[in-house]
């Protein structure tokens, strides 16, 4: 009786050991098999903010590419980073500025960005299409003619500035202005420029455009 109560115990451990056996290589497999997937999430839920569908450009009116332009120009031009180091060489803005209006800026709302950098403050900045109008723009003007002319824009901006990041609870201090810009744009992109060497070269898309301001302002002149 002893001995068939020691091969059942023995029976019942072997298969114990068994099913032990296969659960961790079911795991092991599991493991295996396993993938991370990666999610793009959004700060909020603005549809502005949401990244859409490529566009052909042929697609997009002359209007919305100059005001997609516009809006970047602003962005960049009144934009704070906290810790930002070498403020005043922003790639994008020299870019899509003569030499002179780059000037302006690095003399001017640079200074200002560099200081409240170094403060660790963060300031982001929106524009919207109905804050931007052509004011000396000449009837009948189209922007695919072969001469390019110098039209001042006026730019409604909004900013939000944090005076403090990563601290829970901050609320940013709301401000908005005007800013005057004088620009040539022309529909398309730059001849003679291999577009795909060029984003290849980790450079920013916004760069190929046939857009470039020439003289900055607060008011209009």
């Amino acid at each position: 009786m002893n001995k068939i109560k020691s091969f059942l115990a023995g029976l019942f451990l072997l298969i114990i050991t068994f099913i032990i056996i296969v659960l961790c290589a079911l795991l092991y497999r599991a493991n295996e098999r396993s993938s991370v997937k990666s999610y793009i999430f959004q700060m909020n839920n603005s549809a502005s903010l949401r990244v859409g569908e490529l566009q052909d450009i042929n697609d997009i009116s002359a209007e919305d590419l100059r005001n997609k332009l516009i809006k970047k120009y602003v962005s960049e031009y009144f934009k704070v980073i906290p810790g930002e180091q070498d403020v005043e060489n922003r790639s994008v803005l020299r870019e899509l500025s003569t030499y002179e209006a780059y000037k302006q800026w690095q003399k001017g709302e640079a200074k200002t960005i560099a200081e409240m950098s170094t403060k660790n403050m963060f300031r982001i900045v929106h524009v919207y299409d109905e804050g931007i109008a052509a004011l000396n723009r000449p009837a009948n003007y189209n922007y695919t003619d072969e001469i390019q002319k110098r039209i001042y824009y006026s730019v409604r901006y909004y900013t939000e500035t944090w005076p403090e990041t990563n601290k829970m609870g901050t609320e940013p201090t709301k401000e908005q202005g005007i800013i005057y810009i004088e620009a040539m744009f022309k529909p398309g992109i730059w001849d003679n420029i291999s577009v795909q060497k060029y984003l290849q070269q980790g450079k920013n898309p916004v760069e190929l455009f046939k857009f470039k301001v020439t003289n900055i302002g607060n008011k209009e002149s």
